[in-house]
């Protein structure tokens, strides 16, 4: 053979194994795709369902926030998200923007309560965050559950940031603190979601309350 036809038959091996590769690494390639987002500001709450301690509520919950428009507020309220339909997936991520408004004492126990106010997120039913979240002095649980002989974290633990408050705090700067939930987890199928406030009293929106914003539900294949 020929040093040019050595040189040939060089260039082609190298080609059939660089097609090899790719098509091999092509097979592991993580696919991921926007199932369902939602930032609010067209006033639709499509997918999304309120409940109150009465039943299903009709009406608006889109609120201009820190010029922006979030879903919500809420107090002794449940969100019922559901998405019938995803892209093919075997790992789901959840994501969203949780605005605590106002008067949130975090691990605090009023007199008489065997818990503090906990808000919590569902997937399927199942709990799979039971947390508190603190705007004034007490050590709240977030980022952990609540739960017997827990951490006790300062006051906005991972906070992303604050705003002033809506109603109690409203002349206060630090009276709504930002958290970015993130949860990942395998999954096939339809989807269904809760966010809820636990142990609220009824009534009284202006002494606390909570919002959701930038809803985000990611289909991941791999």
């Amino acid at each position: 053979m020929t040093r040019k036809n050595l040189f040939h038959f060089g260039i082609m091996g190298g080609m059939i194994l660089l097609v090899m590769v790719i098509s091999a690494c092509s097979k592991n390639v993580t696919q991921r795709q926007t199932a369902y987002f939602n930032d609010f500001e067209g006033d639709s709450s499509h997918q999304l369902v309120v409940f109150g301690s009465a039943g299903r509520v009709d009406t608006s919950t889109i609120y201009n926030f820190n010029n922006n428009k979030v879903f919500g507020r809420f107090r002794d309220n449940a969100i019922l998200f559901k998405l019938d339909s995803l892209p093919k997936h075997n790992v789901v991520k959840i994501e969203f923007d949780l605005f605590l408004h106002d008067n949130w004492k975090g691990n605090f126990l009023a007199p008489g309560s065997q818990f503090p106010d906990i808000w919590q997120m569902k997937l399927h039913n199942n709990p799979i965050i039971v947390t508190t979240f603190s705007n004034d002095s007490n050590p709240q649980s977030f980022p952990n559950d609540y739960q017997n002989n827990m951490i006790n974290n300062p006051a906005l633990a991972n906070s992303w940031g604050v705003f002033p408050g809506v109603c109690a705090k409203q002349n206060l700067s630090n009276g709504t603190s930002w958290y970015k939930i993130e949860y990942i987890t395998g999954h096939t199928g339809s989807l269904e979601i809760s966010l809820q406030d636990v142990n609220f009293s009824a009534g009284n929106l202006c002494s606390k309350s909570w919002s959701i914003d930038n809803l985000k539900i990611t289909a991941i294949y791999n």
